[in-house]
């Protein structure tokens, strides 16, 4: 019996390797899947607005808003370049986010108090970018409007000293605008010293009471990899345990299973020889996937936690595929029934997103779908420092969910084999 079994599923296994295309469809799905989404969500490098400024000012503080923009901090956020006349020309032809014009008399205006503005020419097409521009610009107006009413006495001592015929500056009058200065911030003291409300930053899991003082890399692509790769690769492997379960009702439909039936293999050793090889196939292809992710982990997996995951999830697989195909009895109503529900489940088992970015509602019915349980033990091993108790409940909700399922499939399957001589 056993002999006669294995010769089965080589068989099998020999007709896919000759027509493995629909195969390798499957496999490919979550490597390209997965890497698109990767290289379209890492942040690896923080993108930067290109801020055009055109300084008609030439005073003092024009110049020192220019150095500000091009400091070594607002070079992390912002490539700014200097521009003359044709600042608006190379905005319209959209070779910068946004265009920034200091106006002349900008540095006269603001000393003596009267109105000035900074005007912001914004490039649509670059999405969000120009809207970075506008707030950093309404910042800057809010922090010189502060400091020209904060500063107002200095101020209005310096002004004098700004005019084309003014005399020079002379010990008194620096010693005037100095002590002015000390004693406008004294006033102001209070407000800005020290601040009323400061941010303390942490990432999840940090102790909060130290202080993050490491930068924010965001995430690289092979960490965005890693988080969607095991989701979908767990939806590629019912796929394939869905082709090979297939395999019954197109023997059925084609006439090659009642010619084995009517010779000495019965309808459960046919049974057991699909169920192997989709066993069979679902572990080469979750062998091919697992040396992927492999090659894009950086951390090594607990092994022995691993196969009894994979082993538990192979079971699932097959046996959702057997119920399904035995419930609908039809290649093309099996076929549409297990592509809808796949998808549901997946999407309802968070494989495509993390489960805790799904409404209210799915949440409460994730737990219910075995992907659910493949996707989350696969991202807690590709963590690190998860041993085979951690993954007990997958295991053990995985491994009973595919029993169940093989068996009732398997029932059904083999009534219908029985009735109709072969499907």
């Amino acid at each position: 019996m056993m002999p006669t079994l294995l010769l089965m599923v080589r068989k099998d296994l020999t007709r896919k390797a000759r027509a493995p295309l629909g195969l390798l469809l499957v496999l490919a799905f979550p490597i390209m899947f997965s890497a698109i989404i990767g290289l379209a969500f890492s942040t690896s490098e923080t993108p930067r607005v290109y801020l055009l400024v055109e300084n008609l000012d030439g005073g003092i503080l024009g110049d020192a808003l220019l150095s500000a923009l091009g400091s070594e901090q607002m070079a992390q956020y912002f490539q700014v370049e200097t521009v003359g006349e044709d600042g608006l020309e190379r905005i319209r032809r959209g070779e910068g986010s946004a265009l920034l014009r200091i106006p002349g008399g900008f540095t006269e205006d603001l000393v003596k108090g009267d109105p000035t503005t900074l005007q912001l020419i914004r490039n649509p097409a670059q999405g969000i970018m120009p809207e970075i521009a506008q707030q950093l610009t309404a910042v800057l107006a809010d922090v010189l409007d502060s400091g020209s009413r904060v500063l107002r006495q200095p101020l209005d001592t310096l002004a004098p000293l700004l005019q084309k015929d003014a005399p020079d500056l002379d010990l008194a009058t620096f010693s005037n605008i100095t002590v002015a200065v000390y004693e406008s911030l004294q006033g102001a003291g209070e407000f800005l010293f020290p601040p009323v409300i400061k941010i303390s930053s942490v990432n999840l899991g940090q102790d909060a009471g130290l202080e993050d003082e490491s930068p924010d890399t965001g995430f690289n692509v092979f960490q965005v990899f890693l988080f969607v790769f095991p989701g979908v690769s767990v939806y590629a492997l019912f796929m394939v345990g869905d082709l090979a379960m297939r395999d019954i009702l197109v023997e059925g439909e084609a006439g090659t299973l009642q010619r084995q039936i009517q010779g000495p293999v019965t309808p459960g050793m046919v049974l057991r020889a699909k169920a192997a090889f989709g066993a069979s196939l679902a572990m080469i292809s979750l062998l091919i996937l697992s040396v992927i992710g492999g090659i894009a982990a950086s951390e090594p997996v607990n092994v022995p936690a691993f196969l009894l995951l994979s082993l538990a999830l192979v079971l699932a697989v097959v046996g959702t595929a057997a119920a399904i195909y035995g419930a609908t009895g039809n290649v093309k109503r099996g076929s549409v029934v297990s592509s809808v529900l796949y998808l549901l489940l997946a999407f309802a088992g968070g494989s495509f997103m993390d489960v805790n970015a799904l409404p209210g509602a799915l949440r409460l019915v994730a737990p219910f779908s075995p992907f659910y349980w493949g996707t989350q033990g696969y991202r807690r091993l590709l963590e690190g420092g998860v041993s085979i108790a951690d993954l007990l409940p997958s295991v053990a909700i995985l491994g009973t969910t595919g029993m169940l399922l093989l068996l009732l499939g398997s029932v059904s399957l083999k009534r219908r084999m029985s009735r109709r001589g072969g499907l």
